[in-house]
């Protein structure tokens, strides 16, 4: 059994670079996405499979995860998606509960979410989320501006849940950078955190494998609905 942030990829539902990230080397590129760069030598590549690259590293307080992937829509239209929270529920993986407890302007929101995922018991974290959306030249968003996401965890935000584990360690970021003229979007994932007890071998090994690919291409795929018109 492990502790210490094993499943760390389940909390990647909800959706700045963490710190260790920094000082980062080249690495094999992404396709689609141009050099991706691996944060250093105490970082393993755990998976690099149809155009995802995820990197982790086991610290003291539990694990870093760093995700890059490119989705084939504008990074608005991801981000639009990304600060979906109240409907997460409808196309995010193991999202049970999900909702916008408060908000400050349009830049800064307390969100709550509840997840059911497999093998162990449920857990919930609120968040203090950040937005950040920085305008291309000229102030066509669409065209190429940035986007981000970032979080921390809030956990006295919401009375804890019998039965259910309260996630207290929950730090990261969403980065959206436009690519090929703001056609398409580099997607960028951080997060540290610890989901709190403990966590069978079998399923740290499926976090890096499943979860987070599961993640990504539930972005792509409701970003893509979005754009189309489907949603």
């Amino acid at each position: 059994m492990r502790s210490s942030a094993a499943f760390t990829v389940i909390l990647t539902i909800i959706a700045g670079v963490a710190s260790g990230a920094a000082g980062l080397v080249s690495a094999d590129p992404v396709e689609g996405t141009g050099s991706v760069n691996s944060p250093g030598p105490d970082w393993t590549e755990a998976y690099h499979k149809n155009g995802l690259v995820i990197f982790t590293k086991d610290i003291t307080e539990g694990r870093r995860v760093i995700a890059v992937s490119e989705v084939e829509v504008p990074p608005e239209a991801v981000f639009n998606v990304l600060v979906d929270f109240e409907h997460y529920r409808e196309f995010m993986p193991y999202v049970k509960e999900s909702e916008v407890l408060s908000r400050t302007g349009d830049n800064e929101v307390v969100t709550y979410a509840r997840i059911a995922p497999p093998f162990i018991s449920e857990r919930d974290y609120p968040l203090k989320v950040r937005l950040t959306r920085k305008a291309a030249a000229g102030n066509d968003r669409r065209k190429d501006g940035t986007f981000k996401v970032e979080w921390t965890a809030l956990p006295e935000a919401k009375p804890e849940v019998e039965g259910v584990v309260r996630i207290k360690l929950n730090e990261g970021s969403w980065l959206a950078e436009p690519l090929d003229g703001g056609r398409h979007t580099r997607l960028t994932y951080t997060l540290l955190t610890d989901p709190g007890g403990l966590i069978p071998d079998f399923v740290f090994n499926l976090s890096n494998t499943v979860a987070i690919p599961e993640l990504f291409d539930a972005i792509r795929k409701r970003s893509a609905e979005a754009v189309s018109g489907r949603k």
